[in-house]
């Protein structure tokens, strides 16, 4: 039975190395807000300003309930979303 040899660049280039980490890539983070802090936001198109309604207990996701009728919404860190502490 013939045996495959592989020739795969990938293979070839970690024959005899230790894997070195890939660089991160840039993500926006969510600064520490806690619930009831007034904040403002922006995501694609929509913006505008709110309350915090709830956090993850890693802050990656934040819900805010929206002035001008718009809702509640559901902010992901790292996608684009920025959510920032309106100064009182």
């Amino acid at each position: 039975m013939r045996q495959h040899a592989s020739t795969c660049p990938s293979d070839l280039a970690m024959a005899g190395k230790a894997a070195t980490p890939r660089p991160r890539r840039k993500r926006t983070r969510h600064p520490r807000l806690a619930v009831g802090d007034r904040v403002r936001f922006a995501e694609g198109t929509l913006a505008g300003t709110g309350v915090v309604d709830a956090v993850t207990s890693d802050y990656s996701i934040i819900w805010v309930w929206t002035d001008e009728g718009q809702g509640r919404r559901m902010f992901l860190q790292g996608y684009g979303s920025i959510v920032t502490a309106v100064e009182a």
